[in-house]
């Protein structure tokens, strides 16, 4: 939808959304200033003609001492600095006119509320302002002096630091010790406030005491990145990420006696695990985060929280996706495969599948080559053992890598990758068992790319080209005896590989499931509108009286569905004979007149087979105008109490099968039925003669001479007749007397 949408931002709207955020009128201030935020974000050259108003707007919500600003100031802020950094001689805060706005983002960096508005005034004033040194200076020595943890504007001051620290360094560096000091010692070893809204596992709204915890680690990052290349940061970088890690392995916990409050240990982790990625957007910082580290990152994924999950892979693909991050981040997404919200699961398959695409039309293979990280990962998963159970779980990140990655044209690579890892060692923690993990992984996911193969009958071929493994987390072995010692080795049991198909195979149905739940649905409701309008069609259907046949001494009658009955016998409100569906036999007149009688004997009795059927099935009518279509039916004898029926055997035809009263017979097998289907047979208790029916009125038929072809068809019907009599019955419902077998079973020629 955004691609196929038209989105644009005209500049004659900006001043009606600026005057929206001043008077919230209609209640929509809070609209126009998200929708300026989007604009900043995007467009920010949308403002060029109107930032001066919208720098007048800002001097009129600039805060003092005793009077706050308003709420909505920050976004106007953030809509101001993100222009400032595009355009930031447009910012008319060097003219004769100025110095009021350079006052009003001076005060919004000191006493501007919430915290951020601070922030976004120092990136105004650094981007935009001839005298940035000296203002810098001046806001840097108020922030510093007298600062206390909960004093007055303790949270503005620290977010001026943080944003001082990163934009202007050099003034900073004087005074770099106190600020540190400030950071580490007076806010994140000061013991945690414990309130009730702190012990839920995740604050929406962060108390100040985490707000402020947030801005000293923000404090200390932005200090490493804003470092010079050639400077000595060594010892910086280890203490900053000690701290970080500290809070990733500790699940967000900071203090040795452990008293901090569940939702501060969940928003400190968080931050830690957010602030490492930010610092390895920075190349040459990326190194201070070693393979083991990287290990504890990726388990943020398993976080319980599912907001710090979700908060974490979001941030991971904001960066990867603008190219910040090196390629060993994408190995983290993959540990999304018992991501329990679906959501997150989705969004993450989604996304990564559409950097494969990406990554296919530049021809790199970086998400292929990345499988040797995740087998390496998974090798040093706190949840790894050897057994089969395990090593099926395991299994499971290896399918959902496959389900995100995997093509026809890049599965070589995958197994070569794969085949890859079992000739070297760990290089992570150099020992025998690690080493043994890996080369188990190796042969699982082998075997299960092998299956996924097979299952999307895709073609693999060898893969010709030669890679290296990253030398981080790999070692080469030391010998060439040994590798071949190794690669002869499986190290997976037969039983664990039979038990991978059915994964595999659940894997690829629910992906094609998924794939085809929008086209199944709309077919299934095609076709419940397509039965709808047939049923209403066939109901409106004008009933049509049939000719008068020749040769007998009765008028047609017919009834709602045209069938033809006697007018002084029953009326049967359904008959075979109806012009509704035409049989594919071809029947002479000559029959027709000669079968006319025996229609009309079936009397009552097979009036009310006939409306079991309609209400049953449309599809039991018989589709023969003068020959029963053959079908087993359950029905009651009405004739039940008047004694045994004598049955007339027609020749070459076997025996009715009856079964007495209170017995029920073996059921005819399932193939007996379907072999008896689409064969013609004749009606009248199924022997092709007519029964002797109490008050059923019998009419006289005149005596024509069939045609051999009529002959014949008479006569392979009366040889069907025998297998569908000797079908047995079922007891009638509700136990109501004894039962007979309909003649009549189901089927077309």
């Amino acid at each position: 939808m955004y691609r196929a949408s038209l989105l644009c931002y005209n500049k004659s709207h900006v001043p009606a959304i600026i005057e929206f955020t001043r008077s919230n009128e209609k209640d929509l201030g809070a609209t126009a200033h998200e929708l300026l935020k989007k604009i900043s974000t995007n467009h920010p050259q949308v403002f060029s003609t109107h930032v001066k108003e919208l720098c007048r707007t800002l001097e009129g919500e600039a805060p003092t001492v005793k009077t706050p600003n308003p709420p909505g100031a920050v976004d106007n802020l953030k809509a101001c600095a993100a222009f400032a950094k595009k355009f930031p001689t447009d910012i008319p805060m060097n003219t004769k006119d100025g110095r009021k706005l350079v006052q009003s983002f001076l005060n919004f960096a000191l006493y501007g509320t919430p915290p951020q508005a601070a922030k976004h005034a120092i990136t105004i004033i650094m981007n935009s302002d001839d005298k940035k040194e000296l203002h810098a200076k001046e806001l840097l020595a108020k922030s510093i002096k007298s600062f206390k943890y909960g004093g007055d504007h303790w949270l503005t001051k620290l977010a001026a630091l943080s944003q001082l620290v990163l934009l202007a360094q050099a003034e900073c560096e004087e005074d770099m010790d106190t600020i540190v000091e400030i950071a580490i010692q007076k806010v994140l070893q000061v013991p945690h406030t414990t309130t009730a809204e702190a012990d839920v596992e995740w604050m929406e709204e962060p108390d100040e005491d985490i707000q402020g915890r947030t801005w000293a680690v923000q404090i200390l990052v932005n200090r490493l990145r804003s470092l010079p290349a050639e400077s000595a940061f060594n010892e910086a970088a280890e203490d900053t990420y000690a701290l970080l890690n500290r809070f990733v392995k500790n699940n967000g916990e900071g203090s040795k006696d452990g008293g901090t409050p569940t939702g501060h240990k969940s928003c400190q982790r968080l931050i830690a695990a957010t602030s490492l990625l930010k610092l390895s957007c920075n190349k040459r910082l990326d190194t201070f985060l070693t393979p083991a580290d990287f290990l504890q990152l990726a388990l943020v994924t398993h976080d319980p929280c599912a907001q710090v999950r979700k908060a974490f892979t979001d941030k991971l693909m904001k960066y990867l996706g603008q190219g910040r991050l090196p390629q060993r981040f994408y190995t983290i997404l993959f540990c999304c495969a018992y991501e329990p919200e679906k959501t997150i699961k989705m969004s993450t398959m989604t996304w990564i599948r559409s950097r494969r695409t990406a990554f296919a039309t530049r021809k790199e293979t970086v998400l292929e080559t990345g499988f040797a990280r995740l087998l390496s990962l998974l090798a040093h998963h706190p949840d790894f053992d050897k057994d089969d159970e395990t090593l099926k779980l395991m299994a499971e990140y290896i399918i959902y890598y496959l389900k995100c990655v995997a093509t026809e044209e890049n599965i070589s690579l995958i197994f070569h990758v794969a085949q890859r890892v079992k000739g070297v060692a760990d290089g992570i923690t150099p020992s025998e068992q690690a080493d043994e993990k890996l080369y188990i992984l190796s042969d699982l996911a082998q075997a299960l790319v092998r299956s996924w193969e097979e299952q999307n009958a895709w073609t693999m071929q060898s893969w010709p080209g030669k890679m290296k493994l990253p030398s981080g987390i790999f070692r080469p072995l030391e010998s060439h005896e040994k590798a071949q010692r190794i690669a002869k080795k499986v190290w997976i049991g037969e039983d664990l590989v039979d038990q991978l198909d059915p994964l595999v195979r659940k894997a690829i149905r629910n992906k094609k499931r998924k794939a085809s739940d929008v086209v199944e649905k709309s077919r299934k409701k095609a076709k419940s509108d397509r039965l709808v309008k047939e049923k209403k069609a066939k109901a409106d259907r004008p009933v049509k009286t049939p000719r008068k046949k020749r040769g007998t001494d009765y008028d047609d009658g017919s009834d709602v569905d045209g069938a033809v009955a006697p007018s002084n016998g029953p009326r049967r409100k359904s008959d075979r004979r109806s012009t509704a569906h035409r049989s594919y036999v071809e029947v002479s007149s000559d029959e027709e007149d000669a079968k006319g009688g025996a229609e009309e004997n079936e009397g009552e009795q097979e009036e009310e087979e006939e409306e079991e059927e309609e209400e049953n099935n449309e599809e039991t009518e018989a589709s023969d105008k003068d020959i029963a279509a053959p079908e087993d039916v359950e029905m009651v004898d009405p004739e039940a109490d008047a004694g045994p029926e004598p049955v007339e055997e027609a020749p070459d035809a076997q025996p009715a099968s009856s079964s007495p009263s209170g017995t029920e017979p073996s059921p005819e097998p399932e193939i007996a039925k379907k072999a008896s289907r689409g064969k013609a047979a004749t009606k009248a208790n199924g022997v092709g003669q007519p029964r002797n029916v109490p008050g059923a009125i019998k009419k006289p038929t005149q005596a024509k001479s069939t045609s051999a072809k009529t002959a014949q068809v008479a006569a392979n019907n009366t040889e069907n007749v025998g297998s569908e009599v000797a079908s047995p019955c079922r007891p009638a419902p509700n136990g109501a007397g004894p039962t007979r077998r309909s003649g009549r079973t189901r089927g077309r020629v």
